[in-house]
């Protein structure tokens, strides 16, 4: 079996939010003693390398580029309430979008048989010409047009588990046919989109899902939305690549979110979208870190999705009869998906 490919570097930590700030430098500090203990005989650990102005630029204005890159003059620049950067966090932000198209390549080369992005700072809620809750440069996005302007891809699903809709991902490609974005998120929460009847618009009607969940939510109530809506959505879909925003916020540990996520939720998640590339993809699927900010919950999350990585062991049969309560959910969502099957 080949290895998965880890992409993680001591230059993540030089983005400095801010004392107290949630995306702290520790985030990765985690991860990075959690590679240092890893099978090299299983995993290969990438360096990263920055992403060019145009590969940003692919899915971000030239005036918003040049404003981040303004921010590398100053300490501390507010480019919202929540998304503070430091005279580094250009080049970090640069570097975190490198480092996910790095592990691309690698898979699509055939070097790597999978693989995942330990990055910072996230993506998924990066607009076009906006930064937003901590979110400078919108890299699942960047990644998905990557594959589409380099590799010819015409079939991209994105799978987004972060506790958080990832807003920006979903206005990146909401007329796009070509990518299929499926969210699962807390609601109401930040940022105040993700609502059931949000499926698209034109050509790309259709191929956004939202999956709008009730706080509370653990394994058994996500299993259950991906064995429902997740699976059958994919398999209709036929994705040449998989791309996963995997934010572990929806943790039982994690201080901003309200779900009850455990290690083995997120390592079922896994091992269910590992079997969908084995059929779909010939095994071609990249995750890349988004949220998680209780340390221990993330180092933990994410060896246990490592895992699965290399095991295809993760998915959670018992969990296909659980998440009664949210049946009403369930039901309304494959409804608002009748027309589209």
């Amino acid at each position: 079996m080949a290895r998965s490919a880890v992409v993680v570097d001591p230059e993540y930590l030089k983005h400095e939010p801010g004392e107290f700030h949630p995306e702290r430098p520790e985030r990765i500090r985690a991860l990075l003693d959690l590679a240092e203990k890893l099978d090299k005989n299983r995993f290969q650990i990438l360096p990263p390398k920055a992403a060019s102005r145009s590969d940003v630029e692919s899915c971000h204005g030239a005036d918003y580029v040049k404003l981040v890159e303004s921010t590398s003059k100053t300490n501390h620049y507010a480019l919202d309430g929540d998304t503070i950067t430091c005279r580094d966090s250009f080049g970090v932000g640069l570097l975190a979008v490198g480092g996910f198209l790095r592990l691309i390549d690698s898979i699509a080369a055939g070097e790597s048989q999978n693989g995942f992005a330990l990055v910072r700072p996230p993506g998924h809620h990066a607009l076009k010409n906006r930064a937003m809750g901590f979110c400078l440069f919108n890299t699942i996005a960047i990644g998905a047009q990557h594959l589409k302007n380099a590799y010819d891809a015409k079939r991209v699903m994105i799978m987004d588990w972060d506790v958080h809709h990832g807003n920006g991902t979903q206005d990146s490609f909401y007329e796009d046919p070509s990518v299929l974005f499926i969210s699962t998120h807390q609601f109401p929460y930040y940022p105040g989109t993700g609502a059931v009847n949000e499926v698209g618009l034109n050509a790309g009607e259709g191929y956004t899902i939202n999956i709008p969940l009730p706080a509370g939510c653990g394994d058994a109530e996500y299993l259950r939305v991906f064995y429902d809506v997740v699976v059958p959505a994919a398999k209709k879909f036929a994705p040449e690549w998989i791309l996963v925003s995997a934010g572990f916020d929806p943790h039982r540990r994690d201080p901003l979110g309200g779900m009850e996520v455990t290690e083995a939720g997120f390592a079922g998640m896994a091992g269910l979208l590992l079997e969908l590339a084995d059929r779909y993809t010939g095994g071609k699927i990249a995750f890349l870190l988004e949220g998680g900010y209780d340390l221990a919950a993330l180092n933990h999350s994410v060896a246990a999705v490592l895992e699965v990585l290399q095991q295809n062991s993760g998915t959670m049969e018992n969990a296909k009869s659980g998440g009664d309560r949210i049946e009403p959910l369930v039901h309304r969502i494959l409804q608002v998906r009748e027309k589209y099957r």
